[in-house]
């Protein structure tokens, strides 16, 4: 069961490499310019939005006066001018909250497909596994904790320039009403410059201190709470597609139990959590309370010195509060840049192993992949590092014509299907010489039958898509593999790997085979492994269709019926490789034995 301290395995990048990266993914061709026009467009937004601000302030002085005065024909004048306003930032509210979810849209669109690129580059879905618990569940970061590092990025840029502004509109004239805040010491009246502005500021320092001494736990803490959580729900998953087979051995009780530690990880995780935001809210409920009372505090010396009018208070006090608001920005949002700052290290830091896995796995394939000089595949003095040993052929030097069947004999945990990856290229550690022909169509055929969730016709091209194929000839290999019963349901999409029974996936395969028409078929397992009735049929099918295709098969067992030319064996001797990679201080090494 996966460890909640899985994150320290992670690259250690700086937040500042991390934000970089984030920035050329948001810089790239699919995001940029969608992503800089609807930034912008907020960004105008949020400056008109502080402008009529600064008239609100002004209007709050203004109708204040007219109050104090008991103008009623300057009162009902500023009502309307409200009014005129108020219109104004409902027009610019609706606005902003558009643009801002159109922005997370958009980077989240960006995010998303980068890693699927990145993921789903050729072998790194594979490889990563191999480097340890950065690979672990991959699904969770690149679906919701990409959802989450993308909502949290907006609503934190967005509230930063909202706040940069409203700062930079309002000190200017806060700065200028603190000339009215007028003190007497021993007769004498004196002012201090930008008085205002400086409390400010020093409110809202204090604050920002204290917030960051007790809420800096919350971000080891969300991190961790990320990878707990999305160890509970791979076991609930688990047991959801095994329900059956714990059904009919009634291993509920027993599940049950099992289910209670991930689940006691998540309860610990969040209780500390809660703790923690506990008490960061003595910290940030104080500052918030206090901000109501402060700038009357320090105005009043100016109000009841006369130098300031009720109007000109209330100013001072509104443009204090928009001071001090832009300024508390990070007092309130510290729970939220904790969260961001788990997001963006899982996000990014999963990135970046896939990337530095392509540069160190390159590095570090010791096996040569060249194109043969003839027409054959060739095999030369081949040896895989694999977890069961060093896996080697009987023969330093075998050479399958065109054309040719041949079985490579394994005996169980001999490695042979390590080998089979050595073969695909998949797995590079090792040495010796594999060659292919060029320009020729080579399909290897894994031991576990992989179907996708889609439609039946999807299914049967894939990888191809499925638009490569009309259904006529869909139809008609279905039916030659026995499979005609599907014909209705070509375009259905169901869970074909769990409709169909484990034979009836093997020839799905073999009809994808008639499809695909390789020159090549590179086999884990051999047919003798095919139930009778789908061994006859492969047997069939290459005495015919695929007479002329080539087949190497590494498999436990030889029929004995003449249906492969030749059989070479698979030996197995020690050392074994169970981790080829590793993560160290952040950077992927190779281990060191086999280095």
């Amino acid at each position: 069961m996966s460890s909640v301290k899985q994150n320290e395995t992670a690259p250690q990048e700086s937040v500042y490499s991390q934000v970089r990266s984030l920035w050329k993914i948001i810089d790239g061709p699919r995001a940029r310019n969608g992503l800089l026009l609807f930034g912008g467009a907020i960004t105008g937004v949020i400056a008109t939005n502080a402008l009529v601000q600064i008239r609100l302030n002004t209007w709050q002085g203004n109708i204040y006066d007219a109050i104090g005065t008991r103008n009623l024909s300057i009162f009902m004048n500023e009502v309307v001018i409200f009014l005129v306003i108020v219109s104004t930032l409902l027009c610019l509210g609706v606005a902003q909250t558009w643009l801002h979810e159109t922005l997370k849209v958009r980077l989240r669109k960006a995010v998303t497909f980068d890693l699927l690129k990145e993921w789903l580059s050729p072998r790194r879905a594979f490889q990563l596994p191999l480097t340890g618990a950065i690979s672990v569940n991959p699904d969770q970061r690149i679906q919701e904790d990409t959802r989450r590092l993308c909502e949290l990025t907006v609503d934190l840029v967005v509230g930063l320039i909202q706040s940069t502004l409203l700062l930079g509109a309002f000190v200017g004239v806060l700065w200028g009403l603190s000339a009215q805040v007028v003190f007497v010491y021993e007769g004498n009246a004196f002012t201090i410059p930008g008085y205002m502005v400086w409390a400010a500021i020093g409110y809202a320092a204090i604050g920002s201190l204290f917030t960051w001494l007790v809420g800096r736990p919350l971000i080891a803490a969300h991190t961790d709470l990320r990878v707990a959580e999305a160890d509970f729900r791979i076991n609930l998953v688990r047991v959801n597609e095994s329900a059956e087979e714990i059904a009919l051995v009634h291993g509920e009780a027993a599940e049950r139990e099992l289910l209670h530690r991930p689940v006691d990880t998540v309860l610990t995780i969040m209780q500390k959590i809660a703790n923690r935001l506990a008490a960061l809210g003595w910290v940030t409920g104080s500052y918030g309370w206090l901000a109501l009372l402060a700038p009357l505090l320090l105005a009043a010396p100016g109000y009841f010195s006369g130098s300031l009018s009720l109007g000109g208070l209330m100013m001072v006090v509104g443009a204090f509060g928009q001071v001090q608001a832009a300024l508390r920005w990070y007092v309130d949002r510290f729970p939220t840049i904790a969260e961001w700052r788990a997001m963006l290290a899982r996000v990014i830091g999963y990135r970046t192993a896939l990337q530095t896995l392509e540069e160190k796995s390159s590095k570090t394939s010791h096996i040569r992949y060249e194109q043969s000089a003839d027409n054959s595949v060739t095999l030369e003095k081949l040896c895989v590092y694999a977890p069961s040993g060093r896996v080697t052929l009987s023969e330093p030097l075998v050479r399958v014509a065109p054309g040719e069947r041949i079985l490579i004999a394994a005996a169980p945990k001999s490695g042979k299907t390590t080998f089979v990856k050595a073969l695909a290229g998949i797995w590079g550690w090792g040495k010796g010489t594999i060659s292919y022909p060029a320009g020729q169509r080579i399909a290897f055929v894994p031991d576990k039958i992989y179907l996708p969730t889609a439609s039946l016709k999807t299914a049967l091209a894939y990888p191809r898509p499925a638009e490569e194929i009309d259904d006529v000839e869909a139809i008609k290999v279905l039916e030659r593999v026995r499979l005609g019963k599907l014909a209705s349901d070509l375009n259905v999409e169901r869970r074909w790997d769990k409709e169909l029974a484990l034979d009836e996936q093997r020839r799905l395969m073999l009809a994808n085979m008639l499809l695909y028409k390789p020159q090549w078929i590179i086999q884990d397992e051999s047919i003798i492994e095919l139930d009778d009735e789908s061994r006859n049929l492969a047997a069939s099918i290459f005495t015919h269709e695929l007479a002329d295709t080539a087949l190497i098969s590494v498999g436990r067992f030889d029929p004995g019926n003449g249906f492969y030319t030749r059989k070479v064996d698979l030996c197995t001797t020690p050392p074994s490789l169970h981790m080829p990679l590793r993560l160290e201080n952040g950077e992927l090494r190779e281990t060191p034995e086999h280095a």
